[in-house]
């Protein structure tokens, strides 16, 4: 996956990114579009990925989910086709009706947590609403990671939802 990240105010060359990513496009199963806070607070996204999307190529848009009818807008319209939705303490009626549209489309989804911020109780809330996401990600804090004690916990609550547990930092 190759990831652009959509920004206000910053000069970008498109035809540079297009250029690249047609280039590498047979060796790319997305196009990952991110923000410094949510791609969905960008109402020309669907523009953005329009102008620098090779043709044929599926885009997973990282997103908090704040958003669902410019989300739906998106996935109705064949600008998203996945999504890794961040979860923060609690999953909101915001992401349940995201969570809802890509399943509706038949779009894979993965849920992306910060561990620090879940007990096995909490995680395991979070995960019966993710039921069905193609991979579940555990977000370790990189200054005071949780040990292996921990974690265990964790990943057994979130494997509830899906087989395909990760542990980054």
């Amino acid at each position: 996956m190759s990831v652009i990240r959509v920004s206000e105010g910053q000069e970008i060359d498109i035809e540079d990114i297009r250029t690249k990513l047609e280039t590498d496009k047979d060796s790319l199963d997305y196009l990952g579009v991110a923000s410094d806070t949510d791609p969905l607070d960008h109402p020309e996204l669907y523009k953005i990925i329009k102008s620098v999307r090779p043709k044929g190529m599926k885009v997973l848009i990282i997103t908090d989910c704040r958003d669902p009818t410019a989300f739906d807008d998106l996935v109705g319209a064949g600008y998203a086709h996945a999504a890794d939705i961040i979860i923060g303490k609690e999953l909101t009626d915001s992401q349940r009706r995201c969570i809802s549209i890509l399943k509706d489309n038949k779009c894979k989804f993965a849920v992306t947590v910060s561990a620090r911020d879940h007990d096995e109780s909490s995680l395991r809330a979070v995960a019966e609403g993710c039921d069905g996401c193609s991979m579940f990600i555990l977000k370790q804090d990189k200054v005071k990671p949780l040990s292996r004690s921990e974690m265990s916990p964790l990943i057994a609550a979130a494997k509830n939802c899906t087989w395909n547990v990760k542990t980054i930092t």
